[in-house]
Parts: C-alpha cells; sequence; structure tokens
C-alpha cells in the first residue's frame, strides 16, 4: 500500500488490487493475478506470507515494523492470490500502517547468497535494480513488464534509466544541477534557494526533536527538570537564527495534522528563563549530573549549531550540559539502549525481575548499557497517527523506547491502538497530551526537505521524503 501525497488515503501499489478486513486483527489482501518479480517470478501469496512473517517479527529489526507491530502471514486455503495479515493485537489501520512493507522474490531468495541478497533486490516495482557500489551511486532501469493501476504512484515510468549519485557536500549537489551533470538533488539549504534552476521543498512527514532517557537519567526522570529544558528554549530564535524563520515551532513528537494532536498538546512550549530556573529549584535538579546532547553531524541541516545554541540557553539557568558529536554509529547505538532491549537482556537471567517490573528496576541495556542521556533526531510518522509515536517512545517493551509508565500509560496503548473512529481519536489525544505535559521530549517544529532540480523535470514534493521515479517525467 501507500499513502497518497494529496488525499493523504491508503492506495494500493502494482501488487495489490484490493483488500478487506476479516476480523479486528486480521486483514485480508487480495492480489493483482499476472504480476512477476523482476526475474519473472510470479507474485503469489507465499511471497508475500513471507515478507509479512519478516517484517512483523521484532527480532528482525525491519523499519515497518515501527508502523505495523508485531504480525504475521497467513495463506488462504485454495486461493493463491490472496492471504491475510494477522496483528498480534486489533489493528484497525494496518492498510495505512503498511506502506513500507515489500517483498522479494522468494526463489531468488533461497538460492542467492548473502553477498548477493546484501547487495541487489529482486522486487517488482516499476524499476529494477542494476548496479549497487554503497556510498557511491546505485543504476536502475525501468522494468518492461510492471504492470501499473490506477494510483498515481504506481503510474507507469517514462524515464527509462537513472544513475543515482552520492555526494555529500550539499554545495556539491547544488552545483551538479546548477552545471546540469544532475536533474534532481535533495536535502539542500536554505542558502542554495538562488543557485539552482528549481529550488523547491516538501515535508518530511518528521519532527526535528531531542529524546530524553526519562528511565535512568537521575536528572531528566523529573518531569520538572524536563519541563524546564522546555521552557528555557528558545525555539524562535533558533528558528531565526538557524532557518531564516522558515520553520513555525511545533510542541509535540509528531507532524500538525495527526490523529491525536490538538492546538494545546501540540502548541509551543512558552520560552521562559524565570519559569525554567523556578521548576529547576522546585524538582531537586542536581547539577553534578551531568546531561549530554547527542548529535549526528548531517542528521538535519544545522542540528549541530542548533545543538549548540540550545546548549547555552541550558547553561544560562543553570543547567550541566554539554554536546557530544558522535559518527553515525555510535549515535545510533546510543539511541537503542532501551526499555524493551534493557528488559529482554536482563531477564534471560536468573533471579531478576519479572516482566512485570519491566525495566524500571533494571540498569541500561545493550550495546552500550549506559543511559541515552538526550539524542537529538528527527523520526517519521507518515501514517499520521499518533499510534506510531506512542507505541516506538511511550512503550515500555519498545527496544528503543526511554519512556516506560506501567501504570499510566501502558494500559492504554492497547486500547489505543485498537480503537476506530471517534473513540480513537480520543484515545490518541489522551496520549498525545500525556507526551506533552510530562515533556517526554522536546519538539522543535515540522521538518521540510529542501530540492533543487532541472526545469525540464516534472515533479512535485510529497509530504513525506519518499521518492518515486516513476512519478517523474521530462517535457518533451
Amino acid at each position: 500500500t501507500y499513502i497518497d501525497s494529496d488525499t493523504f488515503e491508503t492506495v494500493p501499489l502494482s501488487g495489490t488490487d484490493r483488500w478487506e478486513q476479516i476480523e479486528p486483527n486480521r486483514w485480508r489482501f487480495h492480489l493483482r493475478d499476472g504480476v512477476k518479480f523482476h526475474n519473472g517470478e510470479p507474485l503469489t501469496s507465499v511471497a508475500i506470507k513471507a515478507a509479512l512473517d519478516h517484517a512483523g517479527d521484532p527480532d528482525n529489526v525491519m523499519t515497518s515494523y515501527g508502523y505495523t507491530g508485531e504480525s504475521h502471514g497467513e495463506l488462504v486455503d485454495g486461493n493463491d492470490l490472496a492471504v491475510d495479515a494477522v496483528c498480534t493485537v486489533g489493528c484497525p489501520i494496518f492498510p495505512r500502517t503498511a506502506f513500507l512493507l515489500w517483498a522479494e522474490a522468494p526463489e531468488y531468495l533461497k538460492t542467492a547468497s548473502l553477498a548477493d541478497r546484501v547487495g541487489q533486490t529482486v522486487g517488482y516495482g516499476p524499476y529494477k535494480m542494476v548496479e549497487w557500489r554503497a556510498g557511491q551511486f546505485v543504476d536502475m532501469e525501468k522494468y518492461e513488464d510492471y504492470l501499473p493501476n490506477d494510483a498515481f504512484d504506481s503510474r507507469a515510468p517514462t524515464i527509462n534509466e537513472i544513475h543515482m549519485l552520492w555526494r555529500p557536500e550539499s554545495s556539491v549537489r547544488a552545483a551538479m544541477v546548477q552545471v546540469g551533470e544532475a536533474d534532481w538533488v535533495f536535502d539542500l539549504g536554505l542558502e542554495h534557494g538562488d543557485t539552482v534552476p528549481v529550488f523547491d521543498h516538501g515535508g518530511a512527514g518528521e519532527t526535528f526533536m531531542l529524546q530524553m532517557d526519562t528511565i535512568w537519567h537521575p536528572e531528566l526522570k523529573k518531569q520538572n527538570v524536563r519541563l524546564a529544558l522546555a521552557h528555557a528554549t528558545d525555539c524562535d530564535e533558533l528558528v531565526a537564527t538557524f532557518y531564516d524563520d522558515f520553520y513555525e515551532c511545533h510542541g509535540n513528537l509528531a507532524p500538525p495534522g495527526t490523529l491525536g494532536l490538538t492546538a494545546a498538546n501540540s502548541a509551543q512550549y512558552e520560552f521562559n528563563p524565570e519559569l525554567a530556573e523556578q521548576l529547576l529549584d522546585e524538582g531537586n535538579y542536581d547539577s553534578d549530573n551531568e546531561i549530554i546532547i547527542r548529535v549526528f553531524a548531517g542528521r538535519f541541516y544545522k542540528n549541530t549549531e542548533v545543538a549548540e545554541a540550545q546548549a547555552q540557553m541550558w547553561r544560562e539557568v543553570g543547567v550541566n550540559v554539554r554536546v557530544s558529536v558522535e559518527e553515525a554509529a555510535n549515535w545510533s547505538a546510543s539511541g537503542r539502549v532501551g526499555c524493551g532491549r534493557a528488559t529482554e537482556h536482563f531477564l534471560t537471567n536468573e533471579g531478576l525481575p519479572t516482566p512485570d517490573d519491566y525495566c524500571l528496576s533494571l540498569e541500561p541495556g545493550p550495546p552500550n548499557f549506559v543511559s541515552m542521556h538526550v539524542r537529538q533526531l528527527n523520526p517519521s510518522n507518515e501514517q499520521l497517527d499518533f499510534s506510531r509515536t506512542a507505541t516506538s517512545f511511550m512503550n515500555c517493551e519498545a527496544s528503543s523506547g526511554h519512556i516506560c509508565d506501567p501504570v499510566n500509560i501502558q494500559p492504554l496503548l492497547n486500547p489505543a491502538l485498537e480503537a476506530v473512529g471517534e473513540d480513537r481519536r480520543i484515545k490518541m489525544e489522551e496520549l498525545a497530551t500525556i507526551m506533552y505535559d510530562q515533556a517526554y521530549t522536546y519538539t522543535y517544529f515540522n521538518a521540510e526537505v529542501f530540492y533543487g532540480y532541472s526545469e525540464s523535470l516534472n515533479w512535485t514534493p510529497r509530504f513525506d521524503r519518499r521518492l518515486r521515479v516513476n512519478t517523474m517525467d521530462f517535457t518533451s
């Protein structure tokens, strides 16, 4: 499935005909007859079942898992073109969450070596991979047997070949499209607006924010300290200084328009240093406990500069803080030291607490076994439903979760996931309001991505940063 960028409705991609809900936790997907993988294998329910099984297993750490949750596939007797997606709990919006599910040719997977599988994917989309060299380029060509459908994102491609290059410097990318060496570049900065033939921007389905360790850090587990950090941050000043007032500050960990957000629970926190100092005093803040803001340079445009400026704002109200600019691998590993990871690791040993105690009596888990402190990132929520945020960030069982409240939050999660209609909105609002009132995270603004492209290229950015080249064409 895919989420249409104009209507925001869920639409089928080329392999899917339709879907229907069979039970509260079971959806039946009907596949299109005649669809073939790039190597000629037919698309059948067996391949989709394998994809569902793999993606719905929490041990496989698939990107789609954060959206769909735990699930598996089941075949439908007597129908090779139908497969059921079965969730562990009720999943009334499963088709909307399935936009990152993918399948590969099953016979290819059986015979290909690990090296082949790492460097080659055999799907059934509009383009097939020709060659990939990590960090250098990927070449793709139009798949002649591709079957389009009525959805715009599934239309037939008109561009025959794609050569996508990696160039880490934004100035180099801008120069390439300026002189005609590239037709399309992305992740530019505002300063490139006058240097490319067409300068455009689109959403990312992301919020630029700080994730806090509210479980193990002695200060960040205090609500008043977290609120103090929020009120000590002048978001308007950060936007004016680093982003030419382009962004509008936003107070909750999901893009505007997400089900569950209201004007009240997504308002910008007031910049009030005096209130911040008062909250630190009332919260018994101990400046001996350093707070580290971990950043990965380039994760977001000017993110390192933002972190340094914010740290200085915190210092001005008496907070002991420093910024740590880390390699991508170390930065990523720091975020995986979560509640679910700790529980999974420590509960395998005899004599340790039962799962009912979650991780609150445990130490931080692998790979680092230390508190994450504060981590700057821009997580996505393309499904525009607060369930994505709640299950990933407010869940004691999440592998990267740094919020765990088994009394006031954990019992709310499954009922919210299973709710529909107005009841779902109410339950999602309750979770979003808890996130805001507790200041579990600090959100700057809804992220945008800046693009440059040639004047002959016809293309419109999506509300997220996902690119489908089959939606592009050139003016003849």
